[in-house]
């Protein structure tokens, strides 16, 4: 251990009074939570994911003054713990008003440990209590204890206080003397793939860097200072960045060996400012508005604050002075979740230049008023995000590589192993002539990252060839700011080369995708990783791997021409299942339309696979797998409408779940059969377009159309049918007009649930997703029907994402606006950095009231993971929201 000393340090902190316990008296609310004002403890309202395990998001959990300050309060049995170490099992969880108590009831059953975490009101704070049902197993003295982990971006840089005497900073880099922590002899076996990263990274733990009786965590920030004293085993502070990148700092007590009742107590005393309020929270597009459309902030607002009932807003001049142009009322509040908001509109403005919004006494960032706001808003996601993304080739920006030609050994076909990580599985062993450890050849072609991390979602893929596709031939996108050279595997940023950037990147997924069929026979699953070393790798993807194709009968360090011995090579996961194929088939078809002209025999190639594999499917179709879709066993790789409105399908990938502008959903559970037509609808939608009304194409179009139109279909696919409106008989239109009609009395309905008027993030992903989606389908329903869908709904959706949304004003576009969201969960966070045009998940609920997206980390998947489909999506919602624009032109 060691402290770091400071004598100036010293003398300045020990001269701070202190506050703490005053006007700090808790109670349980109704919400089953204790609460003061300024002040928030949760207890288990949320629970360790079954898949991703510890998200940092559960168990006891503190709000101080606004901000999540601390999660994962429980018996741990590791210093700092990574995501998939052992959680306990809770068993219960009950709520005492009359004593202003929560407790929970858990065990670690493998050990023969259970307990009750015990948290109770006491003045100035909270008593936390580990209460055991029998003395602690021998085996788990020195291992098992009390965590409570701090968020690193609050902290870091700022003060602590040991025993009020020894002051050290809390490290921004993690350099703490690590220890080697051998599993018990008798500790439950894990996941193979557990075990062989343990033995990768050694075991190690790093010692505490203070340890005391008490200790003061932020004693220099007034809005995170907290006391915490331990009537029991010492205090320690440990740095879980030494780990794993998105460590905590953990605050830690051991339990000794022995006791029962009160084997760990803790005193929490908050240093909360007496009568807090939230200040107010002005919600508006980070890029501005245009002249002739709608122009409303939303306001959110601490239910005690003592809000002003006017808005202003300010015109910034040449000299850098603010002139008052406009002052209106803002709307009476209407309470959500944890807050209350209010509207204000401000519409009247159209005069050209740059303003702010002042309001209580603050004032927004700059935005502007002009004609062409929505202009540049998605050529980042194009030629920033997604380029980046692209897998199997070097990407170059000026002087900076983003990452070199990536996994040229793709790929093994994956062996049966047993439900993988990420919730991954594979049925079966062999698919054709390939078995599991083959080398299947041609596979290291096309495709893009799908998110943080780098494997191949299949459901990814499919989305931003057919998004890109439909941006292309709308929006005649012929964009032009890359140089892609798919023979010499290079992608150079900011150099055009005469073909539309959206062109070359659906030909990066169409390779992808023809390779499949061509070397496998059908559209697959995907390709992942093949042990957590590779998973959890952040920084250049042409680094996981070694390049070569594995030989087995090479040593291990063995290399041999384009071969070695090293078994690095990425997994094939073949599961055949009618979900993919239909929409592999859709990919190809709308990748053939947009080739032609640029490159004809790929676009042949595209046309042709997708007719033989569309045939195929009708001749014979491909039965729904037993164990579920090929990923978590009895799931479906959920899309991110139903991500977001409903919460993530139980065992799926959430943050494999992008946006689909234009691919219905897989069925949910029991409903195979009724979904079956909305898969192939997608497919014969495209083929009907590529081949120009052929048939069989048409006919079957004209069959399905009834069925995608119902009130039920139209947020999952059903309105794509606007797009075959050509091909059918004019009574088509008039069937549809009266189901969108429907639809949107119901649709508004809906929306009116959020102050935002969008589909809410409900989830444990957050759901800009299903926002994007919702500017794009109603930008389609809108060109068919103007008389029932206005072109406002697109653009509060786009709005939404650029700013005007719970939490901040932050753009979720990274680097898209003038205050964005600058640090995200891409594959360079580990330098705390970002990949310009990503779109970032957004908000979530930490249950069970409040609301968080942090702006200033971006270790939090749930909130910040931008996934390549999403970008592929916010290219089609940006190029509508800038065509609306443009309408009255």
């Amino acid at each position: 251990m060691r402290i770091r000393l400071g004598v100036c340090l010293l003398l300045a902190l020990a001269s701070v009074p202190s506050l703490f316990g005053a006007d700090v008296n808790m109670q349980v609310t109704d919400k089953n939570y204790l609460n003061t004002q300024g002040f928030s403890v949760f207890l288990y309202d949320s629970t360790y994911h079954p898949v991703f395990v510890d998200q940092k998001n559960t168990a006891m959990e503190m709000i101080l003054h606004g901000q999540r300050i601390a999660t994962n309060g429980d018996v741990r049995l590791m210093p700092t713990p990574e995501q998939w170490d052992l959680v306990a099992t809770l068993k219960g969880r009950h709520a005492d008003k009359e004593n202003n108590r929560l407790t929970a009831n858990l065990a670690f059953p493998s050990f023969d440990l259970s307990y009750t975490l015990e948290v109770a009101a006491e003045p100035g704070g909270v008593k936390v209590s580990i209460n055991l049902d029998k003395p602690l197993p021998e085996k788990l003295a020195g291992r098992a204890g009390f965590n409570l982990e701090f968020l690193p971006s609050i902290y870091m840089g700022k003060a602590y206080l040991v025993d009020g005497t020894k002051a050290g900073i809390f490290p921004r880099t993690p350099d703490d003397p690590m220890v080697k922590v051998m599993p018990l002899v008798d500790e439950p076996k894990k996941a193979y793939y557990l075990e062989d990263w343990d033995k990768a990274k050694g075991y190690t733990q790093p010692l505490p860097f203070a340890q005391g009786k008490t200790i003061t965590l932020g004693v220099d920030d007034a809005l995170a200072r907290v006391k915490v004293t331990s009537d029991t085993s010492d205090l320690m502070l440990f740095d879980g960045r030494n780990r794993a990148q998105n460590g905590w700092f953990v605050l830690r007590s051991l339990i000794p060996s022995g006791k029962t009742t009160g084997a760990i107590v803790w005193h929490i005393h908050p240093d909360v400012i007496p009568n807090w309020t939230r200040p107010p929270m002005v919600a508006h597009s980070q890029v501005g508005y245009v002249p002739e459309f709608s122009k409303v902030a939303v306001i959110e607002l601490d239910p005690k604050y003592d809000a002003p009932k006017t808005a202003k807003v300010l015109r910034l001049t040449e000299d850098g002075s603010y002139k008052q142009v406009f002052e209106g009322p803002i709307t009476p509040s209407i309470p959500w979740l944890r807050y209350v908001y209010s509207k204000f509109d401000f519409t009247p403005i159209k005069d050209p230049g740059l303003y702010v919004i002042e309001y209580a006494g603050q004032r927004t960032a700059p935005f502007p008023i002009s004609k062409d706001a929505y202009a540049n808003i998605w050529q980042d996601s194009l030629d920033h995000h997604i380029a980046e993304q692209m897998d199997h080739v070097a990407v170059r920006e000026g002087y900076r590589v983003w990452h070199g030609a990536s996994h040229l050994d793709d790929g093994r076909m994956a062996p049966v192993v047993g439900e993988q990580f990420d919730g991954w599985n594979q049925a079966t062993a062999t698919d054709g002539k390939w078995k599991g450890g083959d080398h299947i050849p041609g596979m290291n072609v096309g495709g893009w990252y799908d998110a943080g991390d780098f494997d191949l979602e299949e459901p990814a893929q499919l989305n931003v060839i057919q998004s890109l596709a439909l941006a292309y031939r709308e929006f005649n996108l012929k964009y032009d700011e890359l140089t892609v050279d798919e023979t010499t595997r290079q992608v150079e940023m900011h150099r055009p080369d005469g073909v539309p950037d959206t062109v070359e990147q659906v030909k990066h997924g169409a390779l992808l995708i023809l390779a499949q069929f061509h070397n496998i026979g059908h559209a697959i699953r995907g390709t992942h990783e093949p042990d957590l070393r590779q998973y959890t790798h952040l920084g250049d993807g042409a680094s996981k791997t070694d390049g070569r194709i594995y030989d087995p009968k090479l040593g291990p360090n063995e290399v041999k021409g384009d071969y070695s011995g090293r078994p690095d090579d990425r997994w094939i996961f073949t599961t055949n299942n009618p979900f993919f194929q239909w929409n592999a088939i859709a990919a190809l078809a709308a990748a053939s339309d947009t080739l032609k002209g640029y490159d004809d025999a790929l676009a042949k190639d595209c046309l042709d696979t997708a007719i033989k594999a569309y045939n195929d499917e009708k001749a014979h179709p491909t039965p729904f797998p037993s164990g579920g879709w090929g990923g978590a066993p009895g799931s479906a790789p959920a899309n991110g409408v139903l991500a977001a409105s409903q919460g993530t399908t139980a065992g799926a990938q959430p943050h494999s779940n992008p946006p689909a502008s234009s691919t219905p959903p897989p069925p949910p559970a029991g409903a195979r059969g009724n979904f079956g037509p909305a898969m192939e609808w997608t497919a014969t939608l495209e083929l009907t377009i590529a081949t120009h009304g052929a048939e069989p194409y048409k006919s079957r179009l004209k069959e399905l159309f009834p069925q995608m139109i119902t009130p039920q279909r139209m947020d999952f696919g059903g309105w794509t049918a606007v797009r075959a409106l050509p091909w059918l008989d004019p009574a088509a239109k008039d069937q549809m007009h009266e189901a969108v009609k429907t639809y949107m009395e119901g649709f508004d309905k809906k929306m009116e649930a959020t102050p935002f008027g969008v589909p809410p993030s409900l989830g444990t992903w957050g759901g800009s997703g299903a926002v994007v989606d919702m500017a794009i389908r109603m930008y389609f329903l809108h060109k068919a029907f103007p008389d029932l869908v206005g072109p406002e709904y697109t653009l509060r959706a786009v709005n939404y994402i650029l700013g005007t949304h719970p939490v901040s004003s932050t753009s979720y576009v990274a680097g898209v606006g003038t205050v964005s969201k600058t640090k995200t969960y891409s594959n360079n966070r580990g330098d705390n950095a970002f990949i310009p045009g990503a779109v970032i998940p957004g908000y979530i609920i930490i249950k069970p009231d409040f609301l968080e997206c942090i702006d200033d980390f971006g270790f939090l998947w749930f909130e910040d993971e931008a996934v390549v489909a999403g970008s592929a999506s916010w290219v089609v919602a940006g190029n509508a929201a800038e065509a609306l624009t443009h309408e009255s032109k």
